[in-house]
């Protein structure tokens, strides 16, 4: 408890910032006896290995994003506050991140760092602390890329928006301390904290719920088979262009988390052969209850690697 995500453009300073969390928050544990079960585990794009290089195409930022909700979802509890250093641009991976932390019923706050345009370019080539400069397009694109935090969805919210220029986490250390420790603050009677001591509770939107055994067939069937409509009717409307990837899921952005997408090989692919794969794929998970949201990006992937073998 709970998790702390920075967010902002690359060179703005949130490395910087987040370091001086992790100090203040230990402070803050060892001098309060009620935050004395607490601990803190910091991870950046370093500490997970992730490189610049891994955001200049979309299926490398699939597999960095993947490696951060990893690190998430083993370390989250209810008395260990994870710290989340990275670009975190994009909203819907916040929203994932969000709904991880309603399932365990724990805090969560987005601070999100800014700077001075005209000092990105200069802090970028700074070469303190060990400090590997982006590339100078690869940053261009990702600070056009970057998709802002709006405080109005509990996704991005708490919100901290913080100047790494001239802010520092002193003086709106206790705005962070309401925001992760609600239950400090409870005799208050805040508006606000009584706000985040309810929103505790998980709710229907980020529970998955499993199917049950009696329709999970049913299930299989329906979702596989919307699958291999859709990529006979998507190969059929773009013969001449020669289509090689083909999203399946409603949100078509390449670089949401939520977007799903077959790979189709060169020599194509035929009716036939993706009713085999389907079949293999349903005998496959036939006596487990997989969630409905789930069959299609499970069918998808397998789609993918057994096209790939072709």
């Amino acid at each position: 408890m709970p998790l702390i995500l920075f967010s902002g453009f690359p060179a703005s300073g949130k490395t910087t910032k987040a370091q001086e969390l992790v100090k203040i928050l230990q402070k803050k544990i060892e001098s309060d006896s009620n935050l004395s079960k607490y601990s803190i585990v910091y991870h950046s794009d370093e500490t997970l290995g992730i490189t610049h290089s891994d955001y200049t195409t979309s299926q490398d930022e699939r597999k960095l994003r993947s490696k951060i909700m990893s690190a998430v979802k083993r370390d989250l509890s209810r008395t260990r506050i994870v710290i989340v250093d990275s670009l975190n641009y994009i909203k819907g991976f916040r929203y994932q991140l969000h709904c991880e932390v309603k399932n365990i019923m724990t805090t969560y706050c987005l601070i999100h760092v800014m700077c001075p345009a005209d000092l990105i370019p200069q802090w970028n080539e700074s070469t303190q602390n060990g400090h590997q400069p982006w590339d100078k397009e690869l940053l261009a694109q990702l600070i056009q890329r970057y998709e802002e935090p709006n405080p109005q969805t509990r996704w991005d919210s708490p919100l901290i928006p913080i100047l790494s220029s001239e802010d520092s986490f002193d003086k709106i250390s206790e705005v962070i301390y309401k925001a992760i420790f609600p239950q400090l603050y409870k005799e208050s009677k805040d508006r606000d904290t009584d706000k985040l001591l309810d929103s505790l509770k998980p709710n229907n939107a980020t529970i998955l719920k499993p199917a049950s055994h009696a329709n999970s067939l049913q299930i299989l069937d329906a979702e596989t088979s919307a699958v291999v409509k859709n990529i006979m009717g998507a190969l059929q409307n773009n013969v001449v262009s020669g289509v090689s990837r083909l999203i399946i899921s409603e949100i078509q952005d390449i670089n949401d988390e939520r977007c799903v997408y077959v790979e189709i090989p060169p020599g194509g692919v035929t009716v036939a052969q993706l009713q085999r794969m389907r079949r293999q794929f349903v005998a496959l998970n036939r006596l487990r209850n997989i969630e409905k949201e789930r069959v299609m990006p499970l069918f998808v992937d397998y789609l993918s690697k057994n096209l790939k073998d072709m």
